[in-house]
């Protein structure tokens, strides 16, 4: 084992035996007889010496748990790390420490790219159930893996322009909303993507962002006894300002 690993390493640095034995102070042949043997036995002051010209610990040789994990290079480094005062190392700990929060940041920022899969309804109304496992008419849809969304429906119409273009995909989360909020309701059959406002006089209004299209404007006064069903929040930059 002793003899492999040297002829390994001398191999990962680009050495040779005579140099090695010239180092150490021993014969080339003691060397070439040590590598080739293996298992030969050699004292310990002279396999110190082989590690201190080699520049690595000496568990190298010992067949520690971890030790066949590491190239020459890692215990090379290991080696130096050993030969520094406690300055020394503690610089090198924290430099290691802001390396390490830096592949840290790169592994979120990746896995946060790679982002997760919720479902985008085919139709709005499809929207409407309660939960998707009850419709299979929508297709997968990629989201940042921070998305706080639970699914997403494709806008019809432009009742909500500018905030909402016709044709484009909005993001829900199923939570309650509050005035002046952009939600989906489920409204005389239809899925509606609507502003909500409530007077206090408990009266609804499902506004259009685009006042142009206020006759898409939905209104549930307080007494007509209509339960308004909301499916979610939509989720945009800002909250829209609530029209006059």
């Amino acid at each position: 084992m002793i003899g492999s690993t040297i002829k390994r390493i001398l191999s990962e640095q680009n050495r040779t035996e005579p140099k090695l034995a010239k180092e150490v102070g021993v014969s080339y042949q003691t060397l070439h007889d040590i590598i080739k043997r293996d298992n030969m036995n050699i004292n310990l002051e002279l396999l110190l010496k082989i590690c201190a010209a080699l520049e690595v610990p000496i568990e190298v040789f010992c067949g520690g748990e971890g030790a066949g994990n590491l190239s020459a290079r890692e215990w090379e480094l290991l080696g130096k790390l050993r030969a520094l005062d406690d300055h020394g190392r503690g610089t090198v700990e924290l430099m290691i420490g802001r390396e390490l929060d830096r592949v840290r940041r790169e592994r979120e920022a990746r896995e946060k790219k790679a982002g997760r899969i919720i479902p985008l309804y085919r139709t709005p109304a499809a929207a409407g159930y309660a939960s998707p496992a009850l419709d299979e008419d929508y297709e997968d849809y990629t989201v940042p893996a921070d998305c706080g969304a639970d699914f997403a429906v494709r806008i019809d119409g432009d009742s909500m322009e500018p905030v909402i273009r016709d044709g484009a995909v909005v993001l829900v989360k199923r939570e309650a909303i509050v005035n002046g909020d952009v939600g989906m309701f489920f409204v005389d059959g239809d899925m509606k993507c609507k502003q909500y406002v409530r007077d206090n006089f408990g009266n609804v209004y499902l506004l259009s962002l685009n006042r142009a299209r206020s006759d898409a404007d939905v209104e549930i006064p307080a007494s007509s006894g209509v339960t308004l069903c909301c499916f979610g929040k939509v989720l945009l930059e800002r909250r829209p300002e609530i029209p006059v």
